[in-house]
């Protein structure tokens, strides 16, 4: 076993020894995921620490194959009301369903509940948040000396790093990478950080018009010249953008792909804009509340023991994603992780400033038209103006559900 490894399961063990196992009846706790198998070594782990704590309970890990297959399955399991007893479900999953979820409130303290990252909050509590990665900012060490802090430099550098080397007449490599189509959120940071919205809080109103939204865009557009524009992952070509606004979760193929071209990939927070933001991604675990009692007080056990501190640490540190409470944040096995891997750094000072998806039940379809707008204003087919109403048009009449 590695020393890092050694380290953490000391670590948890030790904690773990502050818990008190009790007997009871044995009750299973049937968890619907679709995480990938390189992820079960780490699920196994967590259950077979908590089942240490609680004997009576078996977690049984049932994979739903993809993320569409597994919306699919939850629908269905709630139409027959042949529910699991928690499943994970992104935030525009859950008002469809929300009638069938627990509310989850009246079982949190009020410390439990503060201990969450804000942004990761909704105010009906129907669940609560497991595997979340953030928006951070890639830079090449050897075209980027020193990351960029405000929207200004960061043009600045990407105008500074789109060059054609060899004076064909074809750019070699652009300042940054934009995929207007698949990854709308690099333009949502923007309109995070410029203080902007998709929609009013209460969702009666389109706000991605106002001001805000208009200025967020045109910086986004702004962009375009000094940008590599594509539908392909931004780290496919590595030596061919100098940083770019991605996910957290990608750090593992940008490192591949930077060592295999002889470059260094480095992370930093985002640049800011009037205030520092970034989009948060992931899922969200809820439990049935048709479930049998024993299984729902064996799944809200479960839920609490997977916010403790070192267990959501230990979670992020093994999988790629981000401690979701301030006690993850801050614990050991986060901060051993740390000092180890220091990509991670950056996210750990983003994740308590980020913001999540809408929960609204048309977000899918609501995240499609923002998608085109980005698309049509960093390909020239629409003036910012142009995309903008017509997102705006759409926008409006997704509003009802």
């Amino acid at each position: 076993m590695k020393l890092r490894s050694l380290v953490i399961v000391t670590l948890l063990a030790a904690f773990a020894m502050g818990f008190v196992a009790m007997a009871q009846e044995p009750v299973t706790v049937e968890f619907w995921h679709r995480f990938s198998e390189r992820h079960n070594e780490t699920l196994e782990q967590l259950a077979t620490w908590f089942e240490a704590l609680y004997p009576h309970i078996d977690i049984e890990w049932i994979y739903q194959g993809s993320y569409s297959a597994l919306q699919q399955s939850i629908t269905g399991a709630v139409v027959a009301g042949e529910v699991p007893t928690m499943t994970i479900f992104y935030e525009d999953w859950i008002p469809p369903v929300a009638d069938a979820l627990l509310p989850l409130g009246p079982y949190f303290s009020d410390e439990e509940v503060a201990d969450i990252i804000p942004g990761l909050l909704y105010k009906d509590m129907l669940t609560v948040p497991f595997n979340k990665s953030i928006m951070v900012l890639y830079y090449i060490e050897e075209y980027v000396e020193t990351p960029p802090t405000t929207w200004q430099e960061f043009y600045d550098l990407c105008v500074e790093n789109t060059v054609d080397e060899n004076g064909d007449g074809v750019i070699d490599r652009y300042g940054t990478g934009i995929r207007p189509a698949s990854n709308p959120e690099q333009f949502l940071c923007l309109l995070e950080q410029n203080n902007g919205s998709i929609l009013s809080e209460d969702w009666s109103e389109v706000l991605l018009g106002n001001e805000a939204g208009i200025e967020a865009l045109e910086f986004y557009a702004s962009l375009a010249p000094y940008a590599w524009v594509t539908s392909e992952y931004l780290n496919s070509n590595i030596g061919y953008v100098a940083m770019a606004i991605d996910t957290s979760a990608g750090y593992y193929y940008w490192n591949r792909a930077a060592e295999g071209a002889g470059l260094t990939v480095k992370t930093a927070p985002l640049p800011v804009g009037e205030k520092s933001a970034s989009f948060i991604q992931g899922t969200n675990i809820g439990i049935f509340k048709d479930a049998p009692q024993a299984e729902i007080d064996a799944g809200l056990l479960f839920l609490k023991f997977l916010l403790q501190g070192e267990y959501t640490g230990y979670w992020a540190a093994r999988t790629g994603y981000l401690p979701v409470t301030q006690s993850g944040l801050d614990s050991a096995v986060w901060t051993l992780h740390q000092f180890n891997a220091p990509e991670v750094v950056a996210s750990s000072q983003m994740m308590p400033l980020g913001v999540s998806s809408l929960s609204h039940p048309n977000y899918g379809d609501m995240r499609s038209a923002l998608s085109t707008m980005c698309e049509e204003v960093m390909l020239g087919a629409a003036t910012v103006e142009e995309a903008l109403e017509t997102a705006v048009d759409e926008l409006e009449s997704l509003l009802d559900y």
